[in-house]
Protein backbone atom coordinates (compact mmCIF):
# COMPACT_ATOMS: atom_id res chain seq x y z
CA UNK A 1 0.00 0.00 0.00
CA UNK A 2 1.43 3.37 -1.03
CA UNK A 3 2.09 5.78 1.83
CA UNK A 4 -0.50 8.52 2.30
CA UNK A 5 0.88 12.03 1.72
CA UNK A 6 -0.68 15.37 2.49
CA UNK A 7 -1.36 16.11 -1.16
CA UNK A 8 -3.05 12.75 -1.67
CA UNK A 9 -5.89 13.84 0.61
CA UNK A 10 -9.16 14.84 -1.11
CA UNK A 11 -9.76 18.60 -1.60
CA UNK A 12 -12.53 18.68 1.00
CA UNK A 13 -10.05 17.56 3.67
CA UNK A 14 -7.33 19.94 2.51
CA UNK A 15 -9.87 22.77 2.81
CA UNK A 16 -10.00 22.08 6.57
CA UNK A 17 -6.29 22.81 7.01
CA UNK A 18 -6.62 26.61 7.57
CA UNK A 19 -8.65 25.99 10.73
CA UNK A 20 -5.64 24.20 12.23
CA UNK A 21 -2.99 26.84 11.44
CA UNK A 22 -1.67 29.28 14.02
CA UNK A 23 -0.87 32.54 12.20
CA UNK A 24 -1.58 34.43 9.00
CA UNK A 25 2.05 33.79 8.04
CA UNK A 26 1.35 30.05 8.14
CA UNK A 27 -1.58 30.55 5.77
CA UNK A 28 0.44 32.56 3.26
CA UNK A 29 3.40 30.20 3.39
CA UNK A 30 1.23 27.13 2.85
CA UNK A 31 -0.57 28.81 -0.02
CA UNK A 32 2.70 29.45 -1.81
CA UNK A 33 3.85 25.81 -1.62
CA UNK A 34 1.83 24.33 -4.49
CA UNK A 35 -1.40 24.65 -6.42
CA UNK A 36 -3.36 22.20 -4.27
CA UNK A 37 -2.47 23.99 -1.04
CA UNK A 38 -3.08 27.39 -2.63
CA UNK A 39 -6.63 26.31 -3.45
CA UNK A 40 -7.02 24.99 0.10
CA UNK A 41 -5.81 28.25 1.66
CA UNK A 42 -8.03 30.27 -0.67
CA UNK A 43 -10.97 28.35 0.78
CA UNK A 44 -10.24 29.62 4.31
CA UNK A 45 -13.27 31.13 5.98
CA UNK A 46 -13.13 34.91 6.68
CA UNK A 47 -13.46 34.22 10.41
CA UNK A 48 -10.42 31.94 10.22
CA UNK A 49 -8.39 34.56 8.37
CA UNK A 50 -9.27 37.16 11.02
CA UNK A 51 -8.23 34.79 13.80
CA UNK A 52 -4.90 34.10 12.10
CA UNK A 53 -4.34 37.80 11.48
CA UNK A 54 -5.12 38.62 15.12
CA UNK A 55 -2.46 36.13 16.20
CA UNK A 56 0.14 38.35 14.52
CA UNK A 57 -1.52 41.72 14.91
CA UNK A 58 1.56 43.21 16.58
CA UNK A 59 3.74 42.07 13.68
CA UNK A 60 1.82 42.78 10.48
CA UNK A 61 -1.15 44.93 11.50
CA UNK A 62 0.18 47.86 13.48
CA UNK A 63 -0.89 49.86 15.37
CA UNK A 64 -2.30 46.95 17.31
CA UNK A 65 -5.16 46.26 17.81
CA UNK A 66 -6.42 49.46 16.17
CA UNK A 67 -5.76 48.30 12.61
CA UNK A 68 -7.71 45.04 12.75
CA UNK A 69 -10.50 46.52 14.88
CA UNK A 70 -11.00 49.16 12.18
CA UNK A 71 -11.16 46.41 9.55
CA UNK A 72 -14.04 44.59 11.30
CA UNK A 73 -15.76 47.42 13.22
CA UNK A 74 -18.61 47.87 10.73
CA UNK A 75 -19.39 44.15 10.79
CA UNK A 76 -19.16 44.19 14.58
CA UNK A 77 -21.65 47.05 14.68
CA UNK A 78 -24.10 45.10 12.51
CA UNK A 79 -23.78 42.15 14.88
CA UNK A 80 -24.45 44.37 17.91
CA UNK A 81 -27.61 45.82 16.31
CA UNK A 82 -29.20 42.40 15.94
CA UNK A 83 -30.35 42.33 19.56
CA UNK A 84 -30.17 44.14 22.88
CA UNK A 85 -28.17 41.20 24.25
CA UNK A 86 -25.55 41.60 21.54
CA UNK A 87 -25.26 45.32 22.18
CA UNK A 88 -24.91 44.70 25.90
CA UNK A 89 -22.14 42.23 25.15
CA UNK A 90 -20.40 44.80 22.94
CA UNK A 91 -20.58 47.43 25.67
CA UNK A 92 -19.17 45.00 28.24
CA UNK A 93 -16.27 43.99 25.98
CA UNK A 94 -15.50 47.66 25.39
CA UNK A 95 -14.40 47.92 29.01
CA UNK A 96 -11.30 46.00 27.95
CA UNK A 97 -10.59 48.66 25.35
CA UNK A 98 -9.87 47.86 21.72
CA UNK A 99 -8.37 44.53 22.79
CA UNK A 100 -11.82 43.61 24.05
CA UNK A 101 -13.38 44.53 20.70
CA UNK A 102 -10.90 42.38 18.79
CA UNK A 103 -11.49 39.46 21.13
CA UNK A 104 -15.25 39.79 20.61
CA UNK A 105 -14.81 39.99 16.83
CA UNK A 106 -12.70 36.83 16.69
CA UNK A 107 -14.96 34.97 19.11
CA UNK A 108 -18.64 35.35 19.83
CA UNK A 109 -19.38 37.86 17.05
CA UNK A 110 -17.67 35.60 14.49
CA UNK A 111 -16.50 38.49 12.30
CA UNK A 112 -14.30 37.88 9.30
CA UNK A 113 -11.68 39.28 6.98
CA UNK A 114 -10.70 38.22 3.48
CA UNK A 115 -7.24 38.21 1.94
CA UNK A 116 -8.57 40.60 -0.72
CA UNK A 117 -9.60 43.06 2.00
CA UNK A 118 -6.20 42.73 3.67
CA UNK A 119 -4.59 43.68 0.35
CA UNK A 120 -6.98 46.65 0.03
CA UNK A 121 -6.06 47.83 3.52
CA UNK A 122 -2.37 47.48 2.70
CA UNK A 123 -2.85 49.76 -0.31
CA UNK A 124 -4.83 52.22 1.82
CA UNK A 125 -1.88 52.41 4.21
CA UNK A 126 -0.01 54.42 1.59
CA UNK A 127 -2.83 56.21 -0.25
CA UNK A 128 -4.97 57.16 2.76
CA UNK A 129 -3.71 56.27 6.25
CA UNK A 130 -0.24 57.81 6.01
CA UNK A 131 -1.44 61.08 4.38
CA UNK A 132 -4.27 61.53 6.91
CA UNK A 133 -1.90 60.75 9.78
CA UNK A 134 0.25 63.59 8.45
CA UNK A 135 -2.80 65.89 8.57
CA UNK A 136 -3.49 64.89 12.17
CA UNK A 137 0.16 65.39 13.10
CA UNK A 138 -0.19 68.98 11.89
CA UNK A 139 -3.23 69.35 14.17
CA UNK A 140 -1.93 67.81 17.44
CA UNK A 141 1.44 66.16 16.77
CA UNK A 142 5.08 67.10 16.45
CA UNK A 143 4.49 69.21 13.35
CA UNK A 144 1.89 71.19 15.30
CA UNK A 145 4.29 71.86 18.17
CA UNK A 146 7.00 72.82 15.65
CA UNK A 147 5.00 75.82 14.38
CA UNK A 148 7.03 78.99 15.17
CA UNK A 149 5.91 80.93 18.25
CA UNK A 150 3.62 78.07 19.22
CA UNK A 151 2.94 79.41 22.72
CA UNK A 152 2.94 83.07 21.65
CA UNK A 153 0.24 83.28 19.03
CA UNK A 154 1.71 80.97 16.40
CA UNK A 155 -1.38 78.74 16.60
CA UNK A 156 -4.94 79.51 17.64
CA UNK A 157 -5.34 76.37 19.75
CA UNK A 158 -2.11 75.97 21.75
CA UNK A 159 -2.45 73.28 24.40
CA UNK A 160 -0.38 70.59 26.08
CA UNK A 161 -1.39 67.29 24.50
CA UNK A 162 0.47 63.98 24.59
CA UNK A 163 -0.75 62.66 21.26
CA UNK A 164 -0.29 59.62 19.01
CA UNK A 165 -1.50 60.78 15.56
CA UNK A 166 -1.44 57.31 13.99
CA UNK A 167 -3.76 56.03 16.73
CA UNK A 168 -5.97 59.13 16.54
CA UNK A 169 -6.65 58.28 12.90
CA UNK A 170 -7.93 54.83 13.87
CA UNK A 171 -9.96 56.15 16.82
CA UNK A 172 -11.77 58.41 14.35
CA UNK A 173 -12.18 55.63 11.80
CA UNK A 174 -13.48 53.06 14.31
CA UNK A 175 -16.12 55.47 15.64
CA UNK A 176 -17.40 56.00 12.11
CA UNK A 177 -17.37 52.31 11.26
CA UNK A 178 -19.21 51.32 14.44
CA UNK A 179 -21.73 54.14 14.80
CA UNK A 180 -21.81 56.03 11.49
CA UNK A 181 -24.50 53.76 9.95
CA UNK A 182 -26.96 55.02 12.57
CA UNK A 183 -26.80 58.47 10.95
CA UNK A 184 -28.30 57.01 7.75
CA UNK A 185 -31.50 56.36 9.70
CA UNK A 186 -31.47 59.97 10.96
CA UNK A 187 -31.04 61.45 7.50
CA UNK A 188 -33.50 59.14 5.72
CA UNK A 189 -35.82 57.56 8.30
CA UNK A 190 -38.29 56.35 5.70
CA UNK A 191 -35.70 54.06 4.15
CA UNK A 192 -34.53 52.69 7.53
CA UNK A 193 -37.77 52.01 9.41
CA UNK A 194 -36.49 48.77 10.91
CA UNK A 195 -33.05 50.12 11.82
CA UNK A 196 -32.04 49.53 15.43
CA UNK A 197 -29.46 52.19 16.41
CA UNK A 198 -26.83 51.65 19.06
CA UNK A 199 -27.52 53.56 22.26
CA UNK A 200 -25.66 56.72 23.33
CA UNK A 201 -24.49 54.78 26.40
CA UNK A 202 -22.74 52.28 24.12
CA UNK A 203 -21.00 55.11 22.27
CA UNK A 204 -19.85 56.55 25.57
CA UNK A 205 -18.38 53.18 26.55
CA UNK A 206 -16.35 53.25 23.32
CA UNK A 207 -15.05 56.75 24.02
CA UNK A 208 -14.17 55.99 27.65
CA UNK A 209 -12.26 52.79 27.00
CA UNK A 210 -11.50 52.82 23.27
CA UNK A 211 -10.24 56.43 23.24
CA UNK A 212 -8.69 56.50 26.73
CA UNK A 213 -7.42 59.67 28.34
CA UNK A 214 -6.15 60.87 31.71
CA UNK A 215 -8.89 63.52 31.65
CA UNK A 216 -11.52 60.83 31.16
CA UNK A 217 -10.14 58.68 33.96
CA UNK A 218 -9.66 61.57 36.38
CA UNK A 219 -13.34 62.50 36.44
CA UNK A 220 -14.88 59.13 35.80
CA UNK A 221 -13.43 57.28 38.79
CA UNK A 222 -15.08 58.39 42.01
CA UNK A 223 -12.38 58.60 44.64
CA UNK A 224 -12.40 61.86 46.65
CA UNK A 225 -8.83 61.17 47.77
CA UNK A 226 -7.49 61.05 44.20
CA UNK A 227 -9.68 63.45 42.22
CA UNK A 228 -11.08 66.93 42.55
CA UNK A 229 -14.72 65.80 42.48
CA UNK A 230 -16.62 65.37 45.74
CA UNK A 231 -19.75 63.58 44.51
CA UNK A 232 -20.08 60.50 42.31
CA UNK A 233 -20.31 61.29 38.57
CA UNK A 234 -23.22 60.29 36.39
CA UNK A 235 -23.19 56.48 36.24
CA UNK A 236 -22.64 56.64 32.49
CA UNK A 237 -19.43 58.59 33.11
CA UNK A 238 -18.02 56.09 35.59
CA UNK A 239 -14.68 54.56 34.61
CA UNK A 240 -13.83 51.16 36.06
CA UNK A 241 -10.31 49.76 36.66
CA UNK A 242 -10.33 47.59 33.55
CA UNK A 243 -8.68 47.70 30.14
CA UNK A 244 -6.65 50.90 29.72
CA UNK A 245 -7.40 51.93 33.32
CA UNK A 246 -6.24 48.72 34.92
CA UNK A 247 -4.98 49.19 38.50
CA UNK A 248 -6.86 52.53 38.69
CA UNK A 249 -4.19 54.29 36.68
CA UNK A 250 -3.61 55.65 33.19
CA UNK A 251 -0.40 57.11 31.83
CA UNK A 252 -0.87 56.88 28.06
CA UNK A 253 -1.49 59.60 25.47
CA UNK A 254 -4.37 62.08 25.72
CA UNK A 255 -6.42 60.28 23.08
CA UNK A 256 -9.74 61.99 23.83
CA UNK A 257 -8.31 65.51 23.94
CA UNK A 258 -6.18 64.84 20.85
CA UNK A 259 -9.20 63.69 18.82
CA UNK A 260 -11.25 66.66 20.02
CA UNK A 261 -8.49 69.12 19.11
CA UNK A 262 -8.08 67.47 15.72
CA UNK A 263 -11.75 67.78 14.77
CA UNK A 264 -11.84 71.42 15.87
CA UNK A 265 -8.47 72.31 14.36
CA UNK A 266 -8.09 75.08 11.79
CA UNK A 267 -5.84 72.63 9.95
CA UNK A 268 -8.60 69.97 9.80
CA UNK A 269 -12.03 71.61 9.45
CA UNK A 270 -11.18 73.72 6.36
CA UNK A 271 -10.42 70.53 4.44
CA UNK A 272 -13.96 69.29 4.96
CA UNK A 273 -15.31 72.77 4.25
CA UNK A 274 -13.51 72.71 0.90
CA UNK A 275 -15.06 69.32 0.21
CA UNK A 276 -18.53 70.73 0.84
CA UNK A 277 -18.24 74.07 -0.96
CA UNK A 278 -15.67 73.67 -3.75
CA UNK A 279 -15.71 69.99 -4.61
CA UNK A 280 -19.40 69.27 -4.01
CA UNK A 281 -20.50 72.81 -4.86
CA UNK A 282 -22.80 73.22 -1.85
CA UNK A 283 -23.63 76.28 0.22
CA UNK A 284 -22.94 76.09 3.95
CA UNK A 285 -25.92 76.23 6.28
CA UNK A 286 -23.97 78.71 8.38
CA UNK A 287 -20.68 80.26 7.30
CA UNK A 288 -17.92 80.83 9.83
CA UNK A 289 -19.61 78.81 12.58
CA UNK A 290 -17.26 77.00 14.93
CA UNK A 291 -18.42 74.03 17.03
CA UNK A 292 -18.25 74.43 20.78
CA UNK A 293 -16.16 71.90 22.65
CA UNK A 294 -18.45 72.08 25.70
CA UNK A 295 -22.21 71.93 25.86
CA UNK A 296 -23.69 75.43 25.79
CA UNK A 297 -27.36 75.34 26.89
CA UNK A 298 -28.25 78.49 24.93
CA UNK A 299 -27.24 76.79 21.68
CA UNK A 300 -29.76 74.03 22.29
CA UNK A 301 -32.56 76.02 23.90
CA UNK A 302 -34.88 75.57 20.93
CA UNK A 303 -34.06 71.88 20.76
CA UNK A 304 -35.03 71.37 24.38
CA UNK A 305 -38.16 73.52 24.26
CA UNK A 306 -39.36 72.14 20.94
CA UNK A 307 -39.76 75.69 19.67
CA UNK A 308 -38.06 75.95 16.28
CA UNK A 309 -38.08 79.10 14.22
CA UNK A 310 -34.88 80.89 15.19
CA UNK A 311 -32.95 81.16 11.91
CA UNK A 312 -29.52 81.26 13.56
CA UNK A 313 -30.35 78.19 15.59
CA UNK A 314 -31.75 76.34 12.59
CA UNK A 315 -28.60 76.97 10.58
CA UNK A 316 -26.36 76.11 13.53
CA UNK A 317 -27.74 72.62 14.23
CA UNK A 318 -27.94 71.80 10.56
CA UNK A 319 -24.34 72.84 9.98
CA UNK A 320 -23.29 70.89 13.08
CA UNK A 321 -25.08 67.77 11.85
CA UNK A 322 -23.63 68.08 8.34
CA UNK A 323 -20.07 68.40 9.61
CA UNK A 324 -20.60 65.53 12.04
CA UNK A 325 -21.93 63.25 9.30
CA UNK A 326 -18.77 63.89 7.30
CA UNK A 327 -16.40 62.91 10.12
CA UNK A 328 -18.40 59.76 10.92
CA UNK A 329 -17.91 57.91 7.63
CA UNK A 330 -15.28 55.45 8.82
CA UNK A 331 -11.92 54.70 7.29
CA UNK A 332 -12.67 55.32 3.62
CA UNK A 333 -14.53 58.52 4.57
CA UNK A 334 -11.21 60.05 5.61
CA UNK A 335 -10.52 60.37 1.90
CA UNK A 336 -12.58 63.57 2.03
CA UNK A 337 -9.65 65.19 3.87
CA UNK A 338 -7.28 64.70 0.95
CA UNK A 339 -6.99 66.48 -2.41
CA UNK A 340 -7.47 64.73 -5.72
CA UNK A 341 -10.07 63.53 -8.18
CA UNK A 342 -10.75 60.28 -6.32
CA UNK A 343 -12.53 62.00 -3.45
CA UNK A 344 -14.61 64.08 -5.86
CA UNK A 345 -15.75 61.04 -7.80
CA UNK A 346 -16.61 59.03 -4.70
CA UNK A 347 -17.89 61.62 -2.22
CA UNK A 348 -19.25 64.75 -3.96
CA UNK A 349 -22.66 63.23 -4.72
CA UNK A 350 -22.92 61.89 -1.17
CA UNK A 351 -22.07 65.28 0.36
CA UNK A 352 -24.78 66.93 -1.75
CA UNK A 353 -27.28 64.22 -0.80
CA UNK A 354 -26.53 64.68 2.91
CA UNK A 355 -27.20 68.39 2.60
CA UNK A 356 -30.56 67.81 0.92
CA UNK A 357 -31.55 65.27 3.55
CA UNK A 358 -30.55 67.57 6.45
CA UNK A 359 -32.45 70.45 4.86
CA UNK A 360 -35.60 68.34 4.92
CA UNK A 361 -35.30 67.51 8.63
CA UNK A 362 -37.72 69.41 10.84
CA UNK A 363 -35.62 69.45 13.99
CA UNK A 364 -32.31 68.46 15.47
CA UNK A 365 -31.95 64.95 16.98
CA UNK A 366 -32.85 64.94 20.66
CA UNK A 367 -30.33 65.76 23.35
CA UNK A 368 -29.07 63.29 25.95
CA UNK A 369 -27.86 64.94 29.16
CA UNK A 370 -24.98 63.19 30.93
CA UNK A 371 -24.09 65.02 34.10
CA UNK A 372 -23.65 68.70 33.23
CA UNK A 373 -22.78 67.94 29.63
CA UNK A 374 -24.84 66.63 26.73
CA UNK A 375 -24.57 64.77 23.47
CA UNK A 376 -27.20 63.73 20.93
CA UNK A 377 -29.28 60.57 20.81
CA UNK A 378 -27.79 60.01 17.35
CA UNK A 379 -24.02 59.63 16.84
CA UNK A 380 -22.27 62.92 17.62
CA UNK A 381 -18.55 62.47 18.04
CA UNK A 382 -17.68 65.85 19.59
CA UNK A 383 -20.56 65.54 22.06
CA UNK A 384 -19.55 62.02 23.07
CA UNK A 385 -15.94 63.12 23.54
CA UNK A 386 -16.80 66.10 25.73
CA UNK A 387 -19.19 64.06 27.89
CA UNK A 388 -16.35 61.70 28.77
CA UNK A 389 -13.92 64.41 29.90
CA UNK A 390 -16.50 66.64 31.60
CA UNK A 391 -15.00 68.18 34.70
CA UNK A 392 -11.46 68.32 33.33
CA UNK A 393 -12.02 71.96 32.39
CA UNK A 394 -13.43 74.09 35.18
CA UNK A 395 -17.20 74.64 35.01
CA UNK A 396 -17.79 71.78 32.62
Amino acid sequence: MAPVSLLSLPPELLALLPDHLHTIEDLLSAGSACRALRHAMDAARPSTILRLAAAQTRVFFRPSPHYLVTAVARELGRWARRSAANEQRLALCLREGLDGLLELATGEADCGLTLARIRELHALRFSLMNPVTDVIDKCVGEQWYAIPDFWNGGVDDAYTIDSAPSETLFHLAIYGELFGPDLDAVLDPGAHKDHRPLAPETRIEYIKYGVPDFACHLHGEYDPHKTRITTPPDERRMVYPTGPYKDNDYSGPNHNIALTWTINSSRFRPRLAEMRTQVAGCAEFRDGWKPHWWYVPEDHAHNESGNPGNAAYENTWRQRLWENVMVCQGLEGLQMLLPGEARAERWADKVRAWRRQIERLEHEPALVKVGRQATLVSPYLLGDLRVCVSGYVGGS
